[in-house]
Order: C-alpha cells, then structure tokens, then sequence
C-alpha cells in the first residue's frame, strides 16, 4: 500500500482533469435538459427528440463516475488528515454549501416554477421554507449530490478505517494479486448489480430526494469506496491503467448494446435481471475505461489546471440557478433551438463565471459559502495568480 506520506508527491492530475470535465459535463447536461424530452424544472416551448438518447447514454455512467473521482480525492484528502480533520473538513465544504445552497441559490429555481403563483420573488420570500418540493417550496434541487456525496464519505468510513489499519497490507496483497489477472476489474460489477437486484424493487425510481432514493445512493455509494479502494494502492492504480483496453472494448461493446436497446428494445428476449446485470457491466466499464485512459494520458500538470479545479465546485453550485433563470426567459422566445442554445450556453457560462471571479473567489465569506478553503492572503492580483500558475 502506498504510504500516507508519499500522498501529496503522487498527485493525480488526471483525476483532477477528469472530475473537471465531468463537472463541465454536468453543466452541458442542464443546457440539454432545458431541450430534451425529460421531465425537468422549465422546458423550451419544443422538443429537440434527437437529444433524448445521446443524454440517457451519458446519465447512466456520468454520475456514478464523479462518485468514484470523489472516492479517489477522499484517499488524498485523508492523506493529509485524521478522522476527525477529515470529518470537519467535509462538513465545512458540503453541509455549508448544501444549507446556503438550499435558502439562497435554489429558492430562485423553485419560483420560476411556480411565478404564477406567488407573483413576484418578493412575494415568494417568506414561502422558501414551506413544505418540501415538489409539493412544497424547500428543496436541494441539483445540490442532492452535495448530500449524497457527505453521506458518502461518512458512511465509507468503516471501510476506509479497515483500508487504512495494520491488516491492510495483507488485504492490499490479496488484492495486487487478484487485479492483476487482466479484465479482473470487471468483478467489481457484480456488487452493482446485486444493489439493482435486491434494493430496486422496494425503491425503483431515482428520485434524489434521499428517502426513497436507497437504491441510486447504494449504487453511488460503491462507486465511491471503489474509488478510494483502487486509488489507496498505486499498484492497482497501475494495473488499471495498464488493462485500459480492455475495459475500453468492453465499454464501447457495451454502449452498442445501449443503443440497440433504446431503439430496437430487447425486453422481449432478455430477462429483468439479465438487463440490470448488463446495466451494471455497462456503466462500470465505461467509467473505469475513462479511469484507465485518463491515468495514461491525463497525468500532466497544467497551469490552469489548480485553477479549474478550485473554481468547478462553487461552478457547480451556481450554475443551475443561471441556467433556469435564463432559460425562463427563452421558452418562448421566436428565435430557432439553435440560437435558444448558444445564447443559453454562452450567457449561463460568462454569468456563472462572472459571479464567480467577482463576487465568490475574492472573498473568504463566500469562498466558506461556496465550499472553497479560504485564502492566506486579503488579496491577490492577477499578476501573482499569473506568476502561482507559471510555477506550477
């Protein structure tokens, strides 16, 4: 097992590139979801069809991916840390944002839609809190994965101590040596599976209202501790990488299955069980393919990269109330779907990234509110941050 101490040395870049475009990812999925044919907060007055299966393809894996890139940046925030440090630290970046998140970023979302009936947001003000959504006003919206994700990493703790105390070399050893039989990862499908077997039938929907959403948290939830698991041990890390191709083969096979089953069905002549074992392999593939290629060729420091990387999480935070409150303005508006799209695109983009450069980076009260460490120095100007970045 890799020692803590070497932690800091072997950073990831690739997985800081991976969670940066998977958080870009999330932002052009609400973009589609303005369009598509889901259900969603607002829509666009018509339907882009052509959308439906490009965003059900990317839904199925995108998600349970960033688990696991958080499972991955929980094995080097514990490097640095106790438990105790590390409880703290998570309640700081996730309960924080997630509650400010709730009273302040979301409530905007809600009165879109539902104007009609409180009028104007003033109006809406003392209502924020009444009932829960969608019933009621109160609601985490898109921040679900802000409490799926602390409920992640408390939960894993049991796990991690057990990865982290005097038997865990033996575990580690038992480990190298069973990953390294090529396509050995595939094996971590089966406890996905068994989630979707023995959870979904009580708990069917994925609903992230945390109650009667078990079977998505379950799901999520192993992504996370493979994550962390894998990454724990850079000599699975490497044999990861190393078997990339076959996890990219299977992953493409599998996509092809996807779609065959979107548009051709293959309900009839594949049993339920047989589709969530499928479903599984699927989405476990795709995402540790990315993982493998991504570990080979992604491991590159940029100058932009410490960055990006600290701006995606308060971006994320932001960026669908800025969406929706656009996007409110567009539904009618008599243009075509493609200019709706690039302005939708464009304005959500430079407004997010304008909140964020002006009102959330530069201030220590904001950076707490957004989930960012808070700065050593009052101030920074752009030419210091030019000079940090050419350094790294």
């Amino acid at each position: 097992m890799e020692s803590q101490a070497n932690i800091k040395l072997n950073r990831r870049y690739d997985i800081d590139w991976i969670r940066i475009g998977l958080i870009a990812s999330v932002f052009f999925f609400h973009i589609g979801m303005f369009f598509n044919g889901f259900g969603w907060h607002i829509k666009n007055n018509e339907e882009v069809a052509w959308l439906n299966p490009i965003m059900a393809y990317l839904h199925r894996w995108r998600m349970p991916l960033l688990f696991f890139v958080s499972g991955v940046g929980t094995y080097f925030a514990l490097g640095k840390r106790n438990i105790g440090q590390y409880i703290r630290e998570r309640s700081g970046r996730l309960l924080i944002p997630l509650l400010f998140g709730m009273f302040i970023i979301v409530p905007p979302q809600v009165f879109i839609e539902k104007h009609a009936q409180y009028g104007n947001y003033l109006n809406f003000i003392p209502h924020i809190t009444e009932g829960s959504y969608p019933e009621g006003n109160f609601s985490w919206h898109h921040l679900w994965f802000v409490l799926y994700l602390f409920i992640c990493s408390v939960a894993a703790l049991p796990v991690i101590l057990i990865l982290r105390s005097r038997f865990s070399k033996r575990i580690y050893k038992y480990l190298e040596r069973f990953f390294s039989v090529p396509g050995s990862f595939m094996i971590l499908a089966v406890p996905l599976f068994l989630v979707q077997v023995f959870i979904r039938p009580y708990f069917p929907y994925e609903t992230h209202a945390l109650t009667d959403d078990w079977t998505y948290l379950s799901y999520n939830f192993l992504f996370f501790v493979f994550g962390y698991l894998i990454f724990s041990d850079k000599n699975l890390v490497h044999q990861l990488i190393k078997q990339r191709r076959i996890y990219g083969g299977i992953g493409l096979f599998m996509t092809l299955v996807f779609f065959v089953h979107y548009y051709y069905s293959i309900d009839k002549w594949v049993s339920d069980r047989a589709q969530l074992l499928l479903g599984a392999i699927f989405e476990w593939s795709v995402g540790i393919a990315i993982i493998g290629y991504g570990g080979k060729y992604l491991n590159k420091e940029h100058r932009w990269r410490k960055y990006l990387n600290e701006a995606i999480y308060p971006f994320y935070i932001l960026h669908q109330t800025v969406i929706i409150v656009i996007g409110y303005h567009l539904i009618n508006a008599p243009i075509g779907n493609g200019m709706k799209a690039a302005i939708l695109t464009t304005a959500s983009l430079f407004i997010s990234i304008f909140i964020y450069m002006i009102i959330i980076r530069p201030f220590n009260v904001t950076r707490i509110l957004f989930g960012m460490r808070t700065r050593k120095k009052p101030k920074e100007t752009f030419a210091e941050i030019n000079t940090c970045q050419k350094v790294a």
